[in-house]
């Protein structure tokens, strides 16, 4: 069996094979190696304390401790007072962003709005926004100010998103193939161009789909073929 957890705290996505009567502490340590060796967690990074760690994935502390002894003793990790548990400088790191604890505002009416496309605008991250902003416009050279060269969009914001995709989602993304776009409809505009450019003429679209969406793919000279939704 191969159990999925996600931490909240650290961005992390372990996965654990518990096959063949593996414990959780043996599963544990073989998925912290794996994501060290294969860099979804970067060289440098902070893994959350073992306390935090245990109670995310809702086992005993002890059980934490021990894999990330037993980490730090095959030199995967290391641990000083003070600086608390990280990734061993194995590779170059990322320098991911860290993400600040997310804290909400009292809500002023309806405590949850269920109107589609709408999200919790109540529970946006005032406090870590301000405190990202403040640290990108002091690291940030002169030129990230004026217009930008690469249509990609700034390197430094790609690599960070090329990071956690690695770390949260599993998925290995090269920040030179990364696009940064403006909304989810510039984005389905450009596709839609390059797809026409590739002369491709027709494209499948759910049949519960937004009708704005689809009539922006025929604006851009495509076809759409609705499909249905089933229980699959």
């Amino acid at each position: 069996m191969t159990e999925s957890w996600a931490t909240f705290g650290a961005d992390l996505h372990l996965q654990l094979d518990l096959t063949a009567g593996r414990g959780l502490r043996a599963g544990l340590t073989e998925a912290l190696r794996e994501a060290a060796r294969g860099g979804r967690l970067a060289a440098g990074t902070r893994l959350p304390s073992s306390r935090s760690l245990a109670a995310d994935l809702g086992i005993a502390r002890n059980t934490v401790a021990e894999a990330y002894a037993e980490l730090v003793a095959e030199g995967w990790l290391t641990a000083r007072q003070g600086s608390g548990t990280r990734v061993a400088e194995r590779a170059r790191p990322r320098r991911p962003a860290a993400a600040a604890p997310v804290r909400r505002p009292a809500r002023k009416g309806p405590a949850y709005s269920l109107i589609p496309g709408s999200p919790d605008l109540g529970g946006f991250p005032r406090t870590a926004w301000l405190s990202a902003a403040r640290r990108a416009l002091t690291d940030a050279p002169n030129e990230a100010f004026g217009y930008a060269v690469d249509p990609r969009g700034r390197i430094e914001l790609r690599q960070a998103l090329a990071g956690y995709l690695a770390r949260a989602r599993g998925v290995y993304a090269d920040p030179e193939r990364i696009v940064l776009c403006a909304g989810f409809l510039h984005g389905l505009t450009l596709l839609a161009g390059v797809l026409r450019a590739r002369r491709v003429r027709e494209v499948a679209v759910e049949g519960y789909g937004l009708d704005f969406h689809r009539d922006l793919l025929v604006r851009a000279g495509l076809r759409t073929r609705p499909l249905g939704v089933d229980a699959e």
